[in-house]
């Protein structure tokens, strides 16, 4: 009984003050009698209640002190306490094409993220994949607003105000993520982990929460005493979440080298010994070449020794073995197995060369093929035009992401500011952007897996959530869709010039500086299309942590000031060997000829007496890429480098693939702003218009949203070709819908307009669509947003 008594009296764990229902202003609405309403430029919390309007002049009583007023209509905006019911509408804004229209459109929402979010729940209960946000940190510099009044470091209880501010966000969210697999990302730094850490505790009770270290700053801030380099991100998951290996652990440092380690392609043109045509005439053979595809189209019979290939007429389409200086060489395999290699997808095409007239050719060789038999290598993807495969190391080279993330695309200066003015131009506004590169790894480390996943962010800010989406997709070819809610407020310093200029909010010289219509629309739509609106198109390259393979030519250097008659002692030969990069002096033996060393990448001909013997144990050496030789001959120097070509060929190179900025992305947006419907009007149908966005995003936004034309009557029945969804409008036509259904097997919506339930059941029975829906009793059951007193 006492312990019953204590418990109802006392909180335990997380202890704050709730503090008032949270309040937003909106511009849209009228003003109406009875409307509760504030001054535009006043405190939201002091409201007046409106008694009638007369002449643009609003009668109003303060719902405080009983005071009444008469004030301007246009000094006013109508205010809802968070718990009272407002039925939403999203508002058309803008929209962005640059891809496909079947796939899911990524979807921005102008609104405050508690509504939003709301709404949301509605459309995507227990739908969503991964919650990626990046709240406030309450730092106490005036940067978020609770009841649309900055909180800043004199607010006694500005930590009270943010776990009460997050609390509501965070309940809302974690009806959103999908109950089995779901995962939240929230990202702090000092300010509030520890609340942050107890409040997640306290809401996702039930799930697991792992917090990752991530170094965004390796300069460190100063602070007067430990210089902050990091930040901090909390990983929710649902109980069955877990996740995949990872090439990049994004903490060791042998795997930032690691990811550009991909199972080596070799060059099919023999080199070294046995390599002319004469040696091996049955290896002496044309490749038939598609040069548009890249694709090996054929393989010849070996040509008879007696006979001669026609070399003056070559063109792209046919490659013979060409040796570097022009003579005929031999492939490594016959054809028969080049054949049987080629259908596997274990030969592709390197480089043309312009000069000898035929290709660089590559294949796997033994080794890599006998790795794939044995699992420790992996065909990942076939080239649908060349038909070659794409190949890496198995998960056995893969480990699982850690805790401390420790990597230079993580940082925030280069990755996150500088990438933004790069996009937006230098007088883009907006303070500490996340790293691209550190959201991506984020997003990638939850959805690596799950190409289709949906992905929300509820703090959306400059947009590099829904960036760094579209980075993760074109580099996995996913389909993964991304909805941003951000508000459109202007900072601080920029309020206070707007109101000196005699700007109010709501007015469009306001708004066109809020963070949603400056930065995060344009920086989406720019990303997108790769250009700006003036045409521009955008400079720089994405790193994509992709490998491409180049050919590199080797590096030649004549020496030709000393002789092996000078260098006659060991001493003489390393002082030599001191002024070289990559060839270590403990390499150098008196009576060395030439050093070629298995773990270093350059090697030096002495004598050039002995070049035969160097040529021989430079065989296979392909790791060495910079060559030295003491000879006073340029005749002699030109003939071993085209003997060492012949040899090793060019280098085969790993390198970071890089994407260009103005290739834009393979993308969709929808621009939305959240606006509020009247009850009675939706209840009468007449505002079906103002419904229809919510509908086609219920089904998905796939497809080009469907639109109706505003001075003209409402159809009977709405069945877009290109969306998986319908709505019948009249139901007294129903059997002539439900003929237009048959052979609609996309269909995952229907919604039916009708006010009798029994009418709604027998309808719908005769339906076989997964997603049957009434209107408008479910919008008026449901869309009510802001229920519940507390906000919750």
């Amino acid at each position: 009984m006492e312990l019953r008594r204590i418990t109802k009296e006392k909180k335990f764990g997380l202890v704050f003050e709730d503090h008032l229902p949270e309040l937003t202003p909106i511009y849209s609405a009228k003003i109406r009698r009875h409307s509760k309403v504030a001054l535009r430029d006043g405190p939201l919390i002091d409201l007046w209640r409106v008694l009638f309007v007369r002449d643009g002049e609003a009668h109003c009583r303060n719902m405080g002190s009983g005071e009444t007023r008469r004030i301007p209509v246009d000094d006013l905006v109508v205010a809802r306490r968070f718990g009272e019911p407002i039925f939403p509408a999203l508002t058309p804004v803008d929209k962005v094409r640059n891809g496909p229209e079947d796939v899911p459109w990524h979807t921005l929402i102008e609104a405050d993220n508690y509504h939003a979010l709301q709404l949301l729940e509605y459309l995507y209960a227990g739908q969503v994949d991964c919650i990626y946000i990046d709240p406030p940190y309450n730092t106490g510099a005036r940067d978020w607003k609770y009841n649309n009044d900055y909180v800043d470091a004199n607010d006694n209880w500005r930590h009270s105000k943010w776990l009460t501010f997050m609390r509501r966000r965070l309940t809302l969210a974690k009806r959103l993520l999908n109950p089995k697999t779901g995962v939240l990302i929230v990202t702090i730094d000092e300010h509030e982990v520890h609340h942050l850490g107890m409040l997640l505790e306290q809401v996702f009770s039930e799930c697991n929460r792992q917090m990752a270290t991530i170094v965004i700053n390796q300069k460190g801030v100063a602070q007067g005493r430990l210089s902050r380099s990091e930040e901090y991100a909390f990983f929710t998951f649902i109980p069955e979440a877990y996740l995949p290996a990872a090439p990049d652990d994004l903490l060791s440092p042998e795997r930032e080298g690691a990811r550009f380690t991909k199972p080596r392609w070799e060059r099919l043109l023999r080199g070294g010994t046995n390599s002319r045509r004469q040696d091996r005439h049955l290896l002496f053979f044309p490749i038939f070449i598609d040069p548009e595809k890249r694709r090996i189209t054929d393989v010849g019979d070996p040509l008879p020794l007696d006979e001669t290939p026609d070399l003056e007429g070559l063109d792209k389409t046919v490659a013979w073995p060409l040796r570097k200086d022009g003579s005929l060489g031999n492939w490594r395999v016959s054809p028969p197995t080049l054949r049987t290699l080629v259908e596997q997808g274990f030969v592709k095409l390197g480089g043309y060369d312009e000069r000898r007239k035929t290709w660089t050719i590559l294949y796997l060789g033994k080794k890599a093929r006998r790795q794939i038999d044995e699992g420790v290598i992996q065909v990942i993807a076939r080239d649908p035009e060349s038909g070659a495969v794409d190949v890496e190391y198995t998960e056995s080279q893969q480990r699982n992401v850690k805790t401390v993330w420790h990597r230079p695309l993580h940082d925030s200066g280069n990755y996150g500011s500088s990438l933004l003015r790069n996009i937006l131009g230098s007088e883009a506004s907006f303070s500490f952007p996340k790293s691209l590169y550190a959201v991506k790894d984020s997003l990638a480390t939850v959805l690596r897996d799950r190409e289709n996943g949906v992905v929300v962010d509820f703090f959306a800010g400059s947009g590099t959530t829904l960036h760094a989406v579209n980075l993760l997709n074109a580099l996995d070819g996913g389909q993964r869709r991304c909805i941003l809610i951000t508000n459109n407020e202007v900072s601080d310093e920029e309020a206070r010039s707007l109101k000196h200029q005699g700007h109010q909010p709501g007015e469009s010289n306001w708004e066109q500086h809020g963070i949603c219509q400056s930065v995060t629309w344009p920086r989406s739509k720019y990303t997108i299309l790769g250009k700006r609106d003036d045409g521009s198109e955008l400079d720089g390259e994405y790193l994509t942590s992709k490998t491409v393979e180049r050919e590199k030519p080797r590096k030649f250097q004549q020496i030709g000031f000393t002789s092996i008659e000078d260098l006659n002692t060991a001493a003489k030969k390393k002082q030599l060997v001191a002024l070289i990069d990559g060839i270590p002096q403990s390499e150098v033996k008196k009576d060395s000829a030439f050093v070629v060393s298995e773990k270093h990448p350059a090697s030096i001909l002495f004598d050039e007496s002995q070049a035969d013997a160097w040529l021989e144990a430079l065989e296979d050496q392909e790791h060495i890429t910079d060559l030295y030789m003491v000879t006073a001959g340029k005749a002699t120097f030109d003939d071993l480098k085209v003997r060492i070509h012949d040899l090793l060929g060019p280098v085969i190179v790993t390198e970071e693939e890089k994407r260009p900025m103005r290739e834009g992305f393979a993308a969709n947006l929808e621009y939305f702003r959240l606006d509020f419907l009247d009850q009675d009007h939706v209840a009468l149908g007449r505002q079906f218009r103002e419904i229809l966005p919510l509908l086609w995003l219920r089904a998905g936004a796939i497809g080009p949203r469907p639109e109706l034309p505003a001075n003209q009557p409402l159809p009977a029945m709405l069945i877009p070709e290109r969306n998986p969804f319908a709505v019948l409008v009249d139901e007294t036509r129903f059997a002539d819908f439900a003929a237009e259904l048959e052979g609609r097997e996309d269909l995952t919506h229907v919604f039916l307009v009708t006010d009798s339930e029994e009418a709604f059941q027998e309808m719908a029975g005769q339906l076989q669509v997964p997603n049957l829906i009434q209107l408008y009793r479910d919008y008026l059951e449901n869309f009510v947003i802001n229920k519940g007193g507390d906000g919750t």
